[in-house]
C-alpha cells in the first residue's frame, strides 16, 4: 500500500486507511459553502500543530488578512504559524481578478496561450521558493475555479489545468487543490481535473423528504483503501467532522 499522510480531520482518515497518499494531489470538489476551504485549511493546520509538517497556502480567492480572520474563528492561528516560520501564504488573487480586469480595460489580452500561462509559471516559481524556504510538506491551492475564469476557451482551460497540475505534481508535497462543483446531485459530469489527480473528494448538500444533509464521498484515492460510501459531515467551531459509520438520512 502507498504511504499515507494523516489529515487529522475526525472521521476522514478512517475512510482512507489512514490519510491521503503521500506527495500526491487531492482534488476537493464542492458547491459554494460546502466547506472546501475549511477542509483544506484544517488539513494544513493539523499538519502544523500535530504532525510537524510545515505548509503553504496559495489563495486565488481571498487575501491573507481575510483568510487569517476567518480561520481564527476555528482556533487556527495561521498568523502565529507564519511568525514561527512554519507557514507561508501566497496571495494569488491578482492572477485571477486584477490581471483579468486589466486585460479587459486596457485591451491587452493576448491570443497567445503562452502569454496567459506565464502568470501560472510565475505562481509555481513563487510556490517552489516558499516550499524550500520553510521546508513545507503540505500545500493547498484554493481555488482552481477562480483561475479558470481567465480561460473561456475549453482547449485553453484544459491545457492550463493540465500544466498546473503537472507542475504541482513535481513539488514533492502532499497537495490539496479545490474547485467548484458544476452540478449538485448523485449524477454529474466529471471534470477534466478529476482524471489528472490521485484523489477526489466530493462535498455537497443533498435534499430528501424535506430535510438536508452535508454529504462527503471519497470518489477515488489511488493506492489507498477507501470507504466508498457517501457519508454525512458537519461544520462547526472545530472545523469539519466526518461520520463514516452513519447513514446520510435517518430512517423514518
Amino acid at each position: 500500500m502507498t504511504e499515507t499522510v494523516p489529515t487529522g480531520i475526525y472521521g476522514l482518515d478512517e475512510m482512507m486507511s489512514g490519510g491521503f497518499p503521500k506527495k500526491r494531489i487531492i482534488l476537493i470538489l464542492g458547491s459554494p459553502g460546502a466547506g472546501k476551504t475549511i477542509l483544506a485549511s484544517q488539513f494544513l493546520y493539523k499538519g502544523l500543530t500535530e504532525f510537524n509538517e510545515n505548509a503553504v497556502m496559495v489563495s486565488l480567492d481571498e487575501n491573507k488578512h481575510h483568510f487569517y480572520s476567518e480561520m481564527i474563528n476555528f482556533g487556527w492561528d495561521f498568523k502565529k504559524a507564519e511568525e514561527e516560520n512554519k507557514f507561508r501564504f501566497i496571495d494569488a488573487t491578482r492572477l485571477s481578478r486584477v490581471a483579468m480586469l486589466k486585460e479587459r480595460m486596457m485591451k491587452e489580452e493576448t491570443h497567445s496561450l503562452r502569454g496567459k500561462l506565464l502568470s501560472i509559471d510565475t505562481l509555481i516559481e513563487q510556490l517552489q521558493d516558499k516550499i524550500v524556504e520553510i521546508g513545507a510538506k503540505r500545500v493547498v491551492l484554493d481555488t482552481l475555479a477562480s483561475l479558470f475564469y481567465r480561460f473561456i476557451d475549453p482547449i485553453e482551460r484544459r491545457t492550463a489545468g493540465t500544466d498546473l497540475i503537472e507542475a504541482l505534481s513535481d513539488l514533492g508535497t502532499t497537495t490539496i487543490v479545490t474547485t467548484e462543483l458544476d452540478q449538485v446531485g448523485l449524477e454529474r459530469n466529471l471534470s477534466d481535473e478529476e482524471f489528472m489527480v490521485h484523489g477526489v473528494i466530493l462535498l455537497q448538500t443533498l435534499f430528501s423528504g424535506g430535510s438536508t444533509v452535508r454529504a462527503l464521498h471519497v470518489e477515488k484515492m489511488r493506492g489507498v483503501g477507501t470507504n466508498s460510501n457517501m457519508v454525512p459531515y458537519t461544520i462547526d467551531r472545530n472545523g469539519i467532522e466526518v461520520y463514516p459509520t452513519m447513514s446520510l438520512f435517518r430512517d423514518k
